[in-house]
């Protein structure tokens, strides 16, 4: 993925100048200070290795938590289920209110029931998204179209029910923003710095507001 790729990146890099600071101070300070050099920048090189090698390791249970999720998607025979029943309510949106159907006494209706069901879902992988507990790029590769189209289709769902509980659904919300932000901007680069600021303060703006 393409984080690992950067991370090795990052280590060869730090390697590189570390070692190449250290030989230049060598050849540079007084030869009682060589030894401690020497040490200090062995500890040096064991410390960036070390941080490293954290990273690496938090990269890598990303990358197996989110092949993790696609896999239990795939397996999940009522998420499927919903899911083509969800397709179905696209199909009928302007036979059904999605308003009205996302109040506690339509809970028995069929398309409510998948609609819910679906959300739930993409609300629990957004809030792993948003801990760093899934490698949000592979995702957004896997699955963008899909949760964009539901978060678009199924905005009036969402804000009635967040009538009742403003806390319901805020990370998928959160998601389907980001995501949205990505996708209509990433062919143009010129806007890349604006972007790494956008979704900046997206990653700490106040769950609640983003509704």
């Amino acid at each position: 993925m393409k984080k690992r790729t950067k991370l090795n990146y990052i280590l060869a890099a730090a390697i590189v100048i570390t070692s190449l600071g250290g030989i230049f101070l060598i050849h540079r300070v007084d030869e009682k200070l060589i030894s401690a050099i020497a040490i200090l920048l062995s500890a040096t090189l064991a410390l960036s290795a070390a941080l490293l090698n954290l990273a690496y390791s938090r990269q890598t249970a990303r990358e197996a938590n989110s092949l993790d999720f696609q896999k239990r998607l795939q397996d999940n025979k009522e998420y499927i289920k919903h899911v083509r029943k969800v397709g179905e309510a696209i199909s009928k949106r302007n036979e059904l209110n999605f308003t009205e159907l996302a109040q506690p006494e339509q809970r028995s209706n069929e398309y409510a029931i998948a609609i819910r069901y679906v959300l739930n879902t993409w609300e629990q992988a957004s809030n792993a998204i948003r801990h760093d507990l899934y490698d949000e790029l592979y995702l957004y590769e896997a699955y963008k179209s899909m949760v964009i189209d539901f978060g678009l289709y199924f905005r009036e769902f969402i804000s009635s029910s967040q009538m009742r509980q403003v806390t319901f659904y805020e990370n998928f919300s959160w998601l389907v923003l980001k995501w949205l932000i990505r996708r209509d901007s990433i062919k143009e680069k010129t806007r890349k710095a604006e972007l790494k600021i956008i979704f900046n303060k997206l990653n700490n703006i106040a769950p609640k507001k983003v509704h």
